[in-house]
Protein backbone atom coordinates (compact mmCIF):
# COMPACT_ATOMS: atom_id res chain seq x y z
CA UNK A 1 0.00 0.00 0.00
CA UNK A 2 2.76 2.28 0.84
CA UNK A 3 4.70 1.62 -2.32
CA UNK A 4 1.59 1.93 -4.45
CA UNK A 5 0.75 5.23 -2.91
CA UNK A 6 4.21 6.49 -3.56
CA UNK A 7 4.09 5.30 -7.14
CA UNK A 8 0.74 6.87 -7.59
CA UNK A 9 2.00 10.24 -6.33
CA UNK A 10 5.19 9.85 -8.31
CA UNK A 11 3.16 9.04 -11.39
CA UNK A 12 1.04 12.13 -10.76
CA UNK A 13 4.14 14.28 -10.38
CA UNK A 14 5.52 12.95 -13.62
CA UNK A 15 2.24 13.62 -15.37
CA UNK A 16 2.42 17.24 -14.21
CA UNK A 17 6.05 17.59 -15.29
CA UNK A 18 7.36 18.05 -11.74
CA UNK A 19 10.35 16.24 -10.27
CA UNK A 20 9.64 13.54 -7.83
CA UNK A 21 9.48 14.21 -4.12
CA UNK A 22 12.71 12.37 -3.57
CA UNK A 23 14.53 14.54 -6.01
CA UNK A 24 12.99 17.67 -4.49
CA UNK A 25 14.14 16.58 -1.05
CA UNK A 26 17.60 15.81 -2.33
CA UNK A 27 18.14 19.16 -4.13
CA UNK A 28 16.09 21.44 -1.84
CA UNK A 29 19.05 22.62 0.31
CA UNK A 30 20.94 23.54 -2.87
CA UNK A 31 17.96 25.37 -4.36
CA UNK A 32 17.39 27.27 -1.14
CA UNK A 33 20.97 28.60 -1.26
CA UNK A 34 21.21 29.39 -4.98
CA UNK A 35 17.78 30.92 -5.65
CA UNK A 36 18.16 34.06 -3.46
CA UNK A 37 21.58 34.77 -4.93
CA UNK A 38 20.22 34.45 -8.44
CA UNK A 39 17.43 36.86 -7.60
CA UNK A 40 19.91 39.38 -6.19
CA UNK A 41 22.12 39.14 -9.26
CA UNK A 42 19.14 39.68 -11.50
CA UNK A 43 18.00 42.75 -9.64
CA UNK A 44 21.51 44.18 -9.65
CA UNK A 45 21.84 43.63 -13.38
CA UNK A 46 18.50 45.36 -13.94
CA UNK A 47 19.04 48.47 -11.84
CA UNK A 48 22.79 49.13 -12.03
CA UNK A 49 23.94 51.23 -15.08
CA UNK A 50 26.06 49.57 -17.66
CA UNK A 51 29.35 51.23 -18.56
CA UNK A 52 29.05 52.37 -22.17
CA UNK A 53 32.75 51.88 -22.79
CA UNK A 54 32.91 48.25 -21.50
CA UNK A 55 33.53 45.46 -24.01
CA UNK A 56 30.67 43.01 -23.96
CA UNK A 57 31.07 39.68 -25.66
CA UNK A 58 28.26 39.42 -28.15
CA UNK A 59 28.26 35.61 -27.92
CA UNK A 60 28.36 33.13 -30.76
CA UNK A 61 25.05 34.26 -32.20
CA UNK A 62 26.36 37.74 -32.90
CA UNK A 63 27.76 38.57 -36.28
CA UNK A 64 31.55 39.00 -36.35
CA UNK A 65 32.75 42.61 -36.44
CA UNK A 66 35.23 43.45 -39.13
CA UNK A 67 38.59 44.78 -37.99
CA UNK A 68 38.23 48.00 -40.01
CA UNK A 69 34.80 48.82 -38.60
CA UNK A 70 34.19 50.72 -35.39
CA UNK A 71 31.67 49.43 -32.94
CA UNK A 72 28.83 51.96 -32.73
CA UNK A 73 29.06 53.95 -29.50
CA UNK A 74 26.16 54.20 -27.11
CA UNK A 75 24.99 57.83 -26.80
CA UNK A 76 24.59 58.89 -23.17
CA UNK A 77 22.88 62.19 -22.40
CA UNK A 78 25.14 64.60 -20.50
CA UNK A 79 24.12 65.49 -16.95
CA UNK A 80 21.72 68.43 -16.65
CA UNK A 81 23.46 71.79 -16.27
CA UNK A 82 21.74 75.11 -15.62
CA UNK A 83 21.67 77.22 -18.77
CA UNK A 84 22.80 80.84 -18.64
CA UNK A 85 20.40 83.62 -19.53
CA UNK A 86 20.49 84.42 -23.24
CA UNK A 87 22.58 87.45 -24.13
CA UNK A 88 20.28 90.27 -25.20
CA UNK A 89 21.85 92.71 -27.58
CA UNK A 90 21.15 96.36 -26.62
CA UNK A 91 18.96 98.19 -29.10
CA UNK A 92 20.82 100.43 -31.50
CA UNK A 93 21.29 103.99 -30.27
CA UNK A 94 19.04 106.48 -32.02
CA UNK A 95 20.48 109.98 -32.01
CA UNK A 96 17.88 112.69 -31.43
CA UNK A 97 17.77 116.41 -30.83
CA UNK A 98 14.70 118.30 -29.64
CA UNK A 99 12.88 114.97 -29.95
CA UNK A 100 13.73 114.74 -33.68
CA UNK A 101 15.49 111.64 -35.05
CA UNK A 102 18.63 112.87 -36.82
CA UNK A 103 19.04 109.95 -39.21
CA UNK A 104 18.99 111.27 -42.76
CA UNK A 105 18.93 114.92 -41.63
CA UNK A 106 21.53 117.67 -41.67
CA UNK A 107 21.46 120.33 -38.94
CA UNK A 108 21.96 123.98 -39.80
CA UNK A 109 22.31 126.27 -36.77
CA UNK A 110 21.82 130.02 -36.70
CA UNK A 111 20.95 133.05 -34.60
CA UNK A 112 17.95 135.32 -35.08
CA UNK A 113 19.16 138.58 -36.54
CA UNK A 114 17.69 141.95 -35.68
CA UNK A 115 14.47 142.45 -37.63
CA UNK A 116 14.35 138.81 -38.77
CA UNK A 117 10.99 137.03 -39.17
CA UNK A 118 9.92 133.43 -39.54
CA UNK A 119 9.04 134.07 -43.19
CA UNK A 120 12.48 135.52 -43.84
CA UNK A 121 14.34 132.66 -42.17
CA UNK A 122 12.35 129.88 -43.83
CA UNK A 123 12.10 131.64 -47.18
CA UNK A 124 15.87 132.04 -47.24
CA UNK A 125 16.17 128.25 -47.10
CA UNK A 126 13.75 127.50 -49.91
CA UNK A 127 10.47 127.01 -48.06
CA UNK A 128 7.55 128.06 -50.27
CA UNK A 129 5.18 130.85 -49.30
CA UNK A 130 2.23 128.45 -48.90
CA UNK A 131 4.14 126.34 -46.39
CA UNK A 132 5.25 129.44 -44.45
CA UNK A 133 1.65 130.65 -44.29
CA UNK A 134 0.57 127.24 -43.03
CA UNK A 135 3.27 127.38 -40.33
CA UNK A 136 2.09 130.83 -39.22
CA UNK A 137 -1.49 129.60 -39.03
CA UNK A 138 -0.51 126.47 -37.08
CA UNK A 139 1.38 128.58 -34.53
CA UNK A 140 -1.75 130.49 -33.45
CA UNK A 141 -2.42 129.81 -29.79
CA UNK A 142 0.88 127.93 -29.49
CA UNK A 143 3.58 130.55 -30.03
CA UNK A 144 3.47 134.25 -30.84
CA UNK A 145 5.73 134.78 -33.86
CA UNK A 146 6.37 138.33 -32.67
CA UNK A 147 8.35 136.80 -29.81
CA UNK A 148 11.27 135.89 -32.08
CA UNK A 149 14.08 137.73 -30.27
CA UNK A 150 17.38 138.86 -31.80
CA UNK A 151 20.27 136.79 -30.53
CA UNK A 152 18.25 133.68 -29.75
CA UNK A 153 19.49 130.48 -31.46
CA UNK A 154 17.55 128.34 -33.90
CA UNK A 155 18.12 125.09 -35.82
CA UNK A 156 17.01 123.99 -39.28
CA UNK A 157 16.86 120.26 -39.99
CA UNK A 158 17.39 119.64 -43.70
CA UNK A 159 16.48 116.51 -45.64
CA UNK A 160 18.71 114.80 -48.19
CA UNK A 161 17.31 117.10 -50.85
CA UNK A 162 18.42 120.15 -48.85
CA UNK A 163 14.89 121.28 -48.00
CA UNK A 164 13.97 122.14 -44.40
CA UNK A 165 12.00 119.44 -42.60
CA UNK A 166 11.93 121.07 -39.15
CA UNK A 167 12.56 124.52 -37.74
CA UNK A 168 13.31 124.81 -34.00
CA UNK A 169 13.43 128.14 -32.20
CA UNK A 170 15.01 128.19 -28.73
CA UNK A 171 12.93 130.73 -26.81
CA UNK A 172 15.03 130.29 -23.65
CA UNK A 173 17.65 128.03 -22.16
CA UNK A 174 14.93 125.46 -21.44
CA UNK A 175 11.93 126.18 -23.71
CA UNK A 176 11.82 125.68 -27.48
CA UNK A 177 9.28 125.65 -30.32
CA UNK A 178 9.26 122.96 -33.04
CA UNK A 179 7.79 123.70 -36.48
CA UNK A 180 7.17 120.41 -38.32
CA UNK A 181 7.15 121.52 -41.96
CA UNK A 182 5.74 118.27 -43.33
CA UNK A 183 2.17 118.13 -44.65
CA UNK A 184 0.18 119.06 -42.63
CA UNK A 185 2.36 121.62 -40.85
CA UNK A 186 2.32 121.29 -37.05
CA UNK A 187 3.74 123.44 -34.24
CA UNK A 188 4.47 122.34 -30.69
CA UNK A 189 6.33 123.65 -27.65
CA UNK A 190 8.51 121.62 -25.33
CA UNK A 191 11.13 122.04 -22.62
CA UNK A 192 14.53 120.50 -22.02
CA UNK A 193 14.96 118.54 -18.77
CA UNK A 194 16.51 120.64 -16.02
CA UNK A 195 18.96 119.09 -13.56
CA UNK A 196 19.09 120.69 -10.11
CA UNK A 197 22.22 120.42 -7.97
CA UNK A 198 22.87 121.60 -4.43
CA UNK A 199 25.72 124.02 -3.77
CA UNK A 200 27.08 125.89 -0.76
CA UNK A 201 29.12 129.09 -0.78
CA UNK A 202 30.56 131.44 1.83
CA UNK A 203 32.26 134.82 1.65
CA UNK A 204 33.65 137.57 3.86
CA UNK A 205 32.51 141.11 3.09
CA UNK A 206 35.30 143.51 2.19
CA UNK A 207 33.56 146.17 0.13
CA UNK A 208 30.05 144.94 -0.76
CA UNK A 209 27.90 141.84 -0.62
CA UNK A 210 27.64 141.85 -4.41
CA UNK A 211 31.41 141.73 -4.98
CA UNK A 212 31.97 139.15 -2.25
CA UNK A 213 29.50 136.66 -3.74
CA UNK A 214 30.49 137.44 -7.32
CA UNK A 215 34.03 136.39 -6.42
CA UNK A 216 32.58 133.02 -5.32
CA UNK A 217 30.84 132.57 -8.68
CA UNK A 218 27.32 133.03 -7.28
CA UNK A 219 24.69 133.90 -9.90
CA UNK A 220 23.77 137.63 -9.83
CA UNK A 221 20.07 136.81 -9.77
CA UNK A 222 20.59 134.88 -6.56
CA UNK A 223 22.24 137.87 -4.93
CA UNK A 224 19.18 139.97 -5.74
CA UNK A 225 16.98 137.29 -4.13
CA UNK A 226 18.92 137.61 -0.87
CA UNK A 227 17.17 140.89 -0.15
CA UNK A 228 13.88 139.00 -0.01
CA UNK A 229 15.34 136.29 2.27
CA UNK A 230 17.36 138.39 4.74
CA UNK A 231 16.31 141.94 3.94
CA UNK A 232 13.79 142.04 6.80
CA UNK A 233 16.49 141.12 9.34
CA UNK A 234 19.64 142.82 8.00
CA UNK A 235 20.22 145.93 5.91
CA UNK A 236 22.20 144.28 3.11
CA UNK A 237 23.18 147.65 1.62
CA UNK A 238 25.01 148.80 4.77
CA UNK A 239 27.14 145.82 5.72
CA UNK A 240 30.47 146.21 7.50
CA UNK A 241 33.91 144.84 6.57
CA UNK A 242 34.48 141.34 7.98
CA UNK A 243 30.74 140.57 8.02
CA UNK A 244 30.21 137.04 6.73
CA UNK A 245 27.62 135.39 4.50
CA UNK A 246 27.00 131.67 3.90
CA UNK A 247 24.47 130.19 1.47
CA UNK A 248 22.99 126.86 0.45
CA UNK A 249 21.20 127.10 -2.88
CA UNK A 250 20.14 125.25 -5.99
CA UNK A 251 22.00 125.44 -9.29
CA UNK A 252 20.22 124.45 -12.50
CA UNK A 253 21.81 122.76 -15.49
CA UNK A 254 20.56 121.90 -18.97
CA UNK A 255 22.56 119.39 -21.00
CA UNK A 256 25.41 119.80 -18.53
CA UNK A 257 25.58 123.59 -18.90
CA UNK A 258 24.64 125.92 -16.02
CA UNK A 259 21.64 128.11 -16.79
CA UNK A 260 21.30 129.94 -13.49
CA UNK A 261 20.49 129.55 -9.84
CA UNK A 262 17.32 128.18 -8.37
CA UNK A 263 15.97 128.72 -4.88
CA UNK A 264 17.98 129.73 -1.82
CA UNK A 265 17.52 126.93 0.71
CA UNK A 266 19.44 128.42 3.64
CA UNK A 267 21.27 131.65 4.40
CA UNK A 268 23.36 132.83 7.34
CA UNK A 269 24.55 136.39 7.81
CA UNK A 270 26.93 137.43 10.60
CA UNK A 271 26.55 141.21 10.88
CA UNK A 272 28.52 143.01 13.58
CA UNK A 273 28.68 139.76 15.54
CA UNK A 274 24.93 139.05 15.34
CA UNK A 275 23.94 135.82 13.54
CA UNK A 276 20.81 135.86 11.36
CA UNK A 277 19.58 132.58 9.86
CA UNK A 278 16.92 131.85 7.27
CA UNK A 279 15.80 128.36 6.21
CA UNK A 280 13.35 127.59 3.41
CA UNK A 281 10.48 125.27 4.34
CA UNK A 282 7.30 124.27 2.51
CA UNK A 283 4.51 123.01 4.76
CA UNK A 284 2.37 121.91 1.82
CA UNK A 285 0.46 125.18 1.64
CA UNK A 286 3.31 127.29 0.32
CA UNK A 287 6.99 127.81 1.12
CA UNK A 288 8.66 130.52 3.14
CA UNK A 289 11.79 131.42 5.12
CA UNK A 290 12.04 130.96 8.87
CA UNK A 291 14.72 131.35 11.51
CA UNK A 292 16.04 128.39 13.48
CA UNK A 293 13.19 128.77 15.98
CA UNK A 294 10.48 128.51 13.34
CA UNK A 295 9.56 132.22 13.26
CA UNK A 296 9.03 133.77 9.84
CA UNK A 297 11.69 136.18 8.60
CA UNK A 298 9.46 137.40 5.78
CA UNK A 299 6.66 139.88 5.51
CA UNK A 300 3.26 138.94 4.15
CA UNK A 301 4.06 140.61 0.80
CA UNK A 302 7.18 140.70 -1.37
CA UNK A 303 9.34 143.81 -1.37
CA UNK A 304 8.92 144.00 -5.17
CA UNK A 305 7.02 141.93 -7.77
CA UNK A 306 10.10 141.26 -9.93
CA UNK A 307 13.87 141.48 -10.17
CA UNK A 308 14.21 144.91 -11.68
CA UNK A 309 17.05 147.09 -12.95
CA UNK A 310 15.75 150.40 -11.62
CA UNK A 311 12.59 152.32 -10.74
CA UNK A 312 11.88 154.48 -13.77
CA UNK A 313 8.93 156.28 -12.20
CA UNK A 314 7.69 156.33 -8.61
CA UNK A 315 4.37 156.89 -6.91
CA UNK A 316 3.32 160.50 -7.54
CA UNK A 317 0.22 162.68 -7.38
CA UNK A 318 1.47 164.73 -10.33
CA UNK A 319 3.70 163.33 -13.07
CA UNK A 320 4.31 164.38 -16.68
CA UNK A 321 3.17 161.55 -18.96
CA UNK A 322 5.84 160.94 -21.64
CA UNK A 323 3.31 159.93 -24.32
CA UNK A 324 0.23 162.01 -23.55
CA UNK A 325 2.42 165.06 -22.71
CA UNK A 326 0.19 166.08 -19.81
CA UNK A 327 0.53 166.15 -16.04
CA UNK A 328 -1.60 163.68 -14.18
CA UNK A 329 -1.33 161.42 -11.10
CA UNK A 330 0.81 158.29 -11.37
CA UNK A 331 -0.47 156.20 -8.48
CA UNK A 332 1.79 153.25 -9.21
CA UNK A 333 5.49 152.28 -9.47
CA UNK A 334 7.25 151.66 -12.78
CA UNK A 335 9.95 148.96 -12.57
CA UNK A 336 12.26 149.00 -15.61
CA UNK A 337 13.27 145.49 -16.69
CA UNK A 338 13.95 143.61 -19.94
CA UNK A 339 11.05 142.16 -21.89
CA UNK A 340 10.26 138.66 -20.69
CA UNK A 341 11.38 139.22 -17.08
CA UNK A 342 9.11 137.10 -14.83
CA UNK A 343 6.54 139.03 -12.79
CA UNK A 344 5.51 137.50 -9.45
CA UNK A 345 2.44 137.80 -7.28
CA UNK A 346 3.43 139.93 -4.29
CA UNK A 347 1.28 137.82 -1.98
CA UNK A 348 -1.13 134.90 -1.74
CA UNK A 349 -4.37 135.76 -3.47
CA UNK A 350 -6.92 135.16 -6.21
CA UNK A 351 -6.94 136.34 -9.83
CA UNK A 352 -9.75 138.88 -10.20
CA UNK A 353 -9.31 139.62 -13.88
CA UNK A 354 -6.93 139.23 -16.83
CA UNK A 355 -7.40 141.28 -19.95
CA UNK A 356 -6.13 143.82 -22.46
CA UNK A 357 -6.69 147.59 -22.59
CA UNK A 358 -5.49 150.11 -25.17
CA UNK A 359 -3.77 152.12 -22.43
CA UNK A 360 -2.77 149.42 -19.93
CA UNK A 361 -2.02 146.71 -22.49
CA UNK A 362 -2.12 143.22 -20.98
CA UNK A 363 -2.87 143.36 -17.27
CA UNK A 364 -3.70 141.17 -14.26
CA UNK A 365 -5.54 142.10 -11.06
CA UNK A 366 -5.14 140.07 -7.85
CA UNK A 367 -7.09 140.23 -4.61
CA UNK A 368 -5.27 139.49 -1.34
CA UNK A 369 -7.84 138.87 1.37
CA UNK A 370 -10.50 141.46 2.06
CA UNK A 371 -8.29 144.58 2.27
CA UNK A 372 -5.61 144.47 -0.42
CA UNK A 373 -5.47 144.32 -4.22
CA UNK A 374 -2.53 144.47 -6.66
CA UNK A 375 -2.45 145.34 -10.36
CA UNK A 376 0.21 144.45 -12.99
CA UNK A 377 0.21 146.41 -16.28
CA UNK A 378 1.99 146.42 -19.71
CA UNK A 379 2.70 142.65 -19.62
CA UNK A 380 4.01 140.95 -22.74
CA UNK A 381 2.11 137.76 -21.90
CA UNK A 382 0.47 135.89 -19.07
CA UNK A 383 1.79 132.80 -17.35
CA UNK A 384 0.01 129.56 -18.20
CA UNK A 385 -3.30 129.04 -16.46
CA UNK A 386 -3.84 132.64 -15.40
CA UNK A 387 -7.59 133.21 -15.40
CA UNK A 388 -10.22 134.73 -13.14
CA UNK A 389 -10.76 132.73 -9.95
CA UNK A 390 -7.39 131.00 -9.93
CA UNK A 391 -5.50 130.89 -6.63
CA UNK A 392 -1.88 132.10 -6.70
CA UNK A 393 0.87 131.94 -4.10
CA UNK A 394 3.29 134.59 -2.94
CA UNK A 395 6.21 134.65 -5.38
CA UNK A 396 4.41 132.66 -8.10
CA UNK A 397 5.08 133.84 -11.66
CA UNK A 398 1.89 135.31 -13.14
CA UNK A 399 3.20 137.08 -16.26
CA UNK A 400 6.18 138.63 -18.04
CA UNK A 401 7.41 142.18 -18.52
CA UNK A 402 6.51 143.87 -21.80
CA UNK A 403 5.53 147.24 -23.26
CA UNK A 404 1.98 146.65 -24.42
CA UNK A 405 -0.43 149.59 -24.33
CA UNK A 406 0.88 153.12 -23.81
CA UNK A 407 4.53 152.44 -22.93
CA UNK A 408 7.79 153.93 -24.16
CA UNK A 409 9.85 150.89 -23.18
CA UNK A 410 9.65 147.52 -21.42
CA UNK A 411 8.65 147.93 -17.79
CA UNK A 412 6.09 146.83 -15.21
CA UNK A 413 3.54 149.32 -14.01
CA UNK A 414 2.63 148.05 -10.53
CA UNK A 415 -0.19 149.46 -8.40
CA UNK A 416 -1.30 148.44 -4.92
CA UNK A 417 -4.61 149.20 -3.22
CA UNK A 418 -5.61 149.12 0.45
CA UNK A 419 -9.33 149.27 1.14
CA UNK A 420 -9.85 150.38 -2.47
CA UNK A 421 -7.40 153.31 -2.28
CA UNK A 422 -4.07 153.33 -4.18
CA UNK A 423 -1.05 153.53 -1.83
CA UNK A 424 2.73 153.78 -2.25
CA UNK A 425 3.77 150.15 -1.95
CA UNK A 426 7.35 150.97 -0.90
CA UNK A 427 6.21 152.80 2.24
CA UNK A 428 4.02 150.02 3.64
CA UNK A 429 5.10 147.98 6.67
CA UNK A 430 3.40 144.61 6.51
CA UNK A 431 3.24 142.10 9.38
CA UNK A 432 5.36 138.97 9.31
CA UNK A 433 3.95 135.67 8.16
CA UNK A 434 2.76 133.00 10.57
CA UNK A 435 5.33 130.74 12.30
CA UNK A 436 5.79 127.03 11.59
CA UNK A 437 2.67 125.07 12.67
CA UNK A 438 3.14 122.76 15.66
CA UNK A 439 2.35 119.63 13.64
CA UNK A 440 5.17 120.51 11.20
CA UNK A 441 7.80 121.38 13.78
CA UNK A 442 9.57 118.01 13.89
CA UNK A 443 10.04 118.02 10.12
CA UNK A 444 11.21 121.63 10.14
CA UNK A 445 13.80 120.90 12.86
CA UNK A 446 15.21 118.00 10.85
CA UNK A 447 15.55 120.22 7.80
CA UNK A 448 17.30 122.91 9.84
CA UNK A 449 19.85 120.37 11.12
CA UNK A 450 20.47 119.08 7.59
CA UNK A 451 20.93 122.52 6.01
CA UNK A 452 23.00 123.81 8.93
CA UNK A 453 25.60 121.14 8.20
CA UNK A 454 26.06 122.57 4.70
CA UNK A 455 26.36 126.10 6.08
CA UNK A 456 28.97 125.07 8.65
CA UNK A 457 30.99 123.13 6.08
CA UNK A 458 31.11 126.15 3.76
CA UNK A 459 32.14 128.42 6.65
CA UNK A 460 34.87 125.96 7.63
CA UNK A 461 36.15 125.88 4.05
CA UNK A 462 36.16 129.69 3.99
CA UNK A 463 38.16 129.84 7.22
CA UNK A 464 40.79 127.48 5.78
CA UNK A 465 41.43 129.67 2.74
CA UNK A 466 41.22 133.00 4.60
CA UNK A 467 44.57 134.84 4.85
CA UNK A 468 46.15 134.73 8.31
CA UNK A 469 45.68 137.76 10.52
CA UNK A 470 48.58 140.15 10.65
CA UNK A 471 50.69 139.81 13.78
CA UNK A 472 50.53 142.58 16.38
CA UNK A 473 54.07 143.98 16.58
CA UNK A 474 53.23 147.15 18.49
CA UNK A 475 54.87 145.83 21.70
CA UNK A 476 58.00 144.52 20.05
CA UNK A 477 61.15 146.47 20.75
Amino acid sequence: MHDRGFQFRAGKDRRQGLPSRGLRRRFWPFIRLVLPGALLLGLAAYFLPVDADSNIDPGPASAPVAATEKRPETLVAPPHQPTADPVVEPPPTVETRFGIVLEGLDVCEGVVEKGATLAGILGGHGVCAQRIAAAAEASRGVFDLRQLRPGRPYCLFLGRDGRPRYFVYEASATDYVVFDLAEPVAVRTASKPVETRLRAAAATISSSLWEALQDQGVDPGLIVSLDEVLGQSVDLFHLQPDDRIALVFEEQFVEGRPIGAGRILAARMVHEGVVCNAFYYDDGHGGGYYDENGHSVQRRFLRAPLKYNRISSGFSRRRFHPILNIYRPHLAIDYAAPTGTPVMAVGDGTVVRTGHDKHAGRFIRLRHGSRYESRYIHLSRFAKGMRAGRRVQRGEVIGYVGQTGLATGPHLDFAFYRDGTPVDYRTLDFPRQDPIPDDQRIWFDRRVIHLSQYLEESETALAKVAPPAEADVSNES
